[in-house]
């Protein structure tokens, strides 16, 4: 999860600051709930909590066109807009496979792709994306 443009995250309670938030039960959304409650930060203490988008463009673009101050998004995103971006959590994503899908052709065709080279090296490239573990598989059921 990040927080853009540059707004370190104690700061997010500032009365100064407007938040974009992600909508309720979005995975942004409930990582910073989670990081508000270890701060024992109140969401009744953010400007803004309750203002909602549903994508991180949505995000960007209220914080852009100065509707709001910061956002939640990705760092690509941040960057797409020129907006500042401070990272605030790291996620790893995991494709899940049921066991009797992994001959079928689509799925080979998928594991094939993020496991190559090319792909990881595409990946890597991107703002904010780490993709040392991309397609290692770490559990069989």
């Amino acid at each position: 999860m990040t927080i853009f443009p540059l707004v370190p995250q104690k700061d997010i309670a500032n009365k100064n600051i407007c938040l974009i938030n992600r909508e309720h039960g979005a995975a942004l959304r409930v990582l910073l709930d989670d990081e508000l409650q270890k701060a024992a930060i109140p969401v009744t203490e953010i400007i803004g909590y309750t203002n909602e988008v549903s994508t991180h463009l949505e995000g960007a673009l209220m914080v852009g066109s100065k509707v709001a101050d910061i956002a939640l998004g990705f760092h690509a995103i941040a960057d797409a807009f020129n907006l500042g971006f401070v990272p605030v959590a790291k996620v790893r994503c995991d494709l899940v496979v049921s066991g009797d899908m992994l001959d079928h052709p689509i799925v080979k065709v998928v594991l094939d792709t993020i496991t190559s080279g090319a792909f990881r090296r595409e990946l890597g490239a991107l703002p904010g994306y780490e993709s040392s573990q991309t397609g290692k598989i770490i559990a069989s059921l």
